[in-house]
């Protein structure tokens, strides 16, 4: 009787399934995060590239007064943005991280504005704040058209005026649409290449495949060729799997060149680059100063001016007090585009002071050069000056002012009046006038 118990044992030992047979399983799906999306070298690149690029270009503000448009340089506004926020992050670095936000999730980039009292206008510090810890509240009754916010930060409430936020493809003004979220199917494919990339040089190149036994295999031979199957394809030592007689194995994937591997990085890499409108010989060139104009060009059209303007719209509504903002403004320095090629840069300025643009302490000014004292502008001896306000012509190289509402009309073919009121007569080429010709004739 105990020698039929333990066959019946030894038999249900030997029962295999269907996943015993299964040496390794499939590749679960992912959902990108920031973590694997900026692991992406293509994805990371362009976020870097155009977040400091934002970083590094000066934030300035202006006041109209009347037709003309005054900078106000010592405004502590402009001095926290640019430099000293009064927080451990510097006011490049603080610009950078909401790019970075900006681009990596749907709460887009936040800054809370610390005010020296609940009801003071000064400020004294700005802070950035993490997208994963801001929180935007809906109201409890939801209106499509009178949209309203609020903000959970650190367990706290704040409402929209303590907030400078900068958000993607929003629709409700609570959250974006961030590239990760609109491009989840892409990014993915390019995160699982990456992975599969990884397996390869994890196995040294050996290809995936089956084994073909002649016979049966019980549980026990299975689990030891699973255990061996795995050591052999997850470490790099050079260990080796002895197959018995009458097992062979069989591939069942290929290889990177015939899966065209490097091909299809590259286009991965350019499905990547259109998420951001991003040149692709922007990043390939390692910078803007390799790669050609049209590439530069087109790096600040759609890439770098949409998010400007973004980010200088928040400015406005949030540091800007009501009494100031129909005729205050903040706007980024565009002029240092240009500092990275000396050479366009001072054919700019050449043109803008040849033009009568710019004055030279202007110039040098912007050069960050001690001025000269020269508060001219250049003007040539050729030129004619038209004065739309007086009506008015003014001829540098002749000394004359002509007022063009005292001249006076006369009919064609009537000679025009000379200074002194008398009619100018005109002479043949021998240099007599008509009137002398007809005499001595």
């Amino acid at each position: 009787m105990d020698y039929f118990v333990r066959a019946s044992e030894s038999a249900d030992d030997e029962s295999v399934t269907g996943d015993d047979l299964l040496i390794g399983g499939v590749t679960p799906l992912v959902t990108i995060t920031k973590t694997e999306a900026m692991a992406i070298p293509a994805f990371a690149a362009c976020v870097d590239t155009i977040s400091g690029t934002v970083a590094s270009l000066p934030v300035k503000l202006y006041a109209r007064n009347g037709d003309s448009v005054m900078e106000l340089e010592n405004d502590p506004r402009v001095l926290m943005l640019n430099g000293d926020t009064g927080d451990l992050l510097t006011g490049p670095e603080m610009k950078k991280a909401m790019i970075e936000d900006y681009y990596c999730s749907d709460v887009g980039g936040n800054m809370f504005i610390n005010y020296a009292s609940p009801y003071s206008n000064e400020i004294e510090s700005l802070h950035y704040v993490r997208a994963e810890d801001v929180c935007p509240m809906e109201d409890e009754v939801y209106d499509p058209i009178f949209k309203h916010v609020a903000y959970m930060i650190g367990g706290r409430r704040y409402e929209q005026w303590q907030v400078v936020r900068v958000l993607r493809s929003t629709r409700n003004g609570r959250f974006g649409r961030s590239v990760i979220t609109a491009n989840q199917v892409a990014l993915s494919v390019a995160y699982m290449t990456m992975l599969y990339e990884r397996s390869l040089v994890q196995r040294g190149g050996s290809k995936r495949g089956f084994l073909k036994s002649a016979k049966g295999l019980g549980k026990n031979a299975l689990e030891a060729l699973k255990n061996a199957w795995r050591r052999f394809y997850g470490s790099t030592d050079e260990s080796v799997v002895v197959l018995n007689n009458g097992m062979e194995f069989q591939e069942a994937s290929a290889s990177s060149t015939e899966m065209q591997l490097n091909e299809n990085k590259q286009t991965n890499a350019n499905d990547i680059y259109s998420m951001f409108k991003m040149p692709p010989e922007i990043i390939r060139s390692g910078g803007t100063d390799n790669a050609s104009k049209n590439a530069r060009d087109n790096y600040i059209r759609f890439c770098i001016m949409d998010v400007l303007a973004a980010f200088v719209a928040s400015l406005n509504r949030s540091l800007l007090l009501e009494s100031e903002k129909p005729t205050h403004f903040f706007g980024f320095d565009l002029s240092e585009f240009t500092k990275a090629d000396v050479k366009e840069r001072w054919e700019a300025w050449t043109i803008a002071k040849e033009g009568g643009f710019v004055m030279v302490d202007e110039v040098r000014k912007s050069e960050n050069m001690p001025p000269l004292g020269m508060e001219y502008t250049n003007m040539g001896l050729q030129d004619v000056l038209f004065d739309a306000k007086r009506n008015r012509i003014i001829v540098p190289n002749m000394g004359k002012v002509i007022d063009l509402d005292d001249l006076q009309p006369y009919e064609p073919g009537e000679q025009p009046a000379s200074d002194d009121g008398n009619v100018q007569e005109q002479t043949d080429e021998g240099g007599e006038t008509e009137d002398e010709g007809q005499h001595q004739s």
